[in-house]
């Protein structure tokens, strides 16, 4: 079989030109190799994604398949989750009752009972890459049984009503982690807006959040164990409100909030979690601000939880079961409830 002079010196020259592209090719990747940027950048990579050893094969992949458009991006990289906890019974009194040490204050017997109720929290999250993201959220409480009556140790009277309640709204940014001898630092920088009713009635300006977790690098996967711990400012038109009534005595707004503890999570499957978390509380009043003078804000406490992941479900990640608890233990201060998230 006879091959023609042109298809003879078009197959040369596709040849050379193959050659030449593959030549090419080679020359790039070794200057890569040799690179320290390149490299660098590659350790950090893994460092921080330790848990995905595919990380850097996949990306690989993404810039080899075309690229996405923005509003694609943005779709996928955006999520809305939901979250909600059921505040029951506790170990002694009422059954149409729980306690809900947000809503006492002070540790002292006979305070704290509240109706049965929810927390709900809606969080929008757009994560930029595996180091950046922001979002929103929002909360709120309801309850679902009659008003109860309290005393506090000082005899004053006041009542916890099952009515809706909104927080304040919270938009955040989540900064890179930073890797630590033997432990990873998770940090989140939150702006919180005055939008509750309360927050209005006292001219609060603002509120900035520092939110960190210190989480241990652990020889066995399936535990989990740090310490999380969160300062809290507010800043108010006015630190100290005049006093309500003549005679009365003016009132010392509380400007930051520093709580904090140890959590340990077990992991038996891929589907069952058992955590535990111990939290410490203390807080400023506005006489305090600048000082190093903290008061006792919300009686310390800890929760143990039983945790379910139904990976079948799309959308559905977790339901679970809780009791919290006092450190300075009481039945009557001892809560069961329940709850679930969805994300989007």
């Amino acid at each position: 079989m006879k091959i023609k002079r042109s298809s003879l010196s078009s197959n040369i020259l596709i040849l050379v030109l193959a050659g030449f592209m593959i030549l090419i090719m080679l020359n790039v990747a070794q200057a890569q190799n040799n690179d320290p940027n390149n490299f660098d950048q590659g350790n950090l990579v893994a460092q921080r994604n330790s848990q995905n050893q595919y990380l850097q094969q996949g990306q690989v992949l993404q810039q080899a398949m075309p690229q996405k458009s923005l509003a694609q991006r943005l779709w996928e990289n955006t999520s809305l989750s939901y979250y909600q906890q059921f505040l029951g019974p506790t170990a002694s009194g009422k059954g149409t009752e729980t306690y809900n040490v947000f809503q006492e204050g002070i540790d002292s017997p006979n305070s704290g009972r509240a109706p049965l109720q929810s927390f709900h929290a809606v969080n929008l999250r757009h994560q930029i890459n595996t180091d950046w993201a922001f979002g929103a959220t929002l909360s709120a409480s309801n309850g679902y049984t009659k008003e109860v009556q309290n005393k506090d140790k000082d005899g004053f009277n006041f009542t916890n009503r099952p009515s809706t309640e909104f927080f304040n709204a919270r938009a955040y940014v989540s900064l890179p982690a930073l890797t630590l001898s033997g432990a990873t630092l998770f940090t989140t920088f939150s702006y919180e807006a005055p939008t509750s009713a309360i927050s209005k009635d006292l001219d609060m300006k603002y509120g900035l959040v520092l939110s960190q977790n210190l989480a241990f690098q652990m020889p066995d996967l399936r535990w989990t164990a740090g310490i999380m711990g969160q300062v809290y400012r507010m800043y108010y038109k006015n630190n100290v409100q005049a006093p309500p009534f003549v005679g009365g005595k003016p009132t010392a707004m509380q400007t930051m909030i520093v709580s904090g503890g140890p959590y340990v999570n077990y992991r038996f499957s891929d589907r069952w979690m058992l955590g535990s978390i111990v939290t410490l509380d203390w807080d400023q009043r506005g006489v305090q601000s600048g000082s190093r003078e903290f008061n006792n804000n919300l009686p310390h406490r800890g929760r143990v939880n039983l945790t379910y992941f139904p990976q079948q479900l799309k959308y559905l990640k977790s339901v679970g079961l809780f009791t919290q608890t006092l450190l300075k233990f009481r039945p009557d201060t001892t809560a069961f409830g329940a709850d679930f998230s969805v994300r989007f």
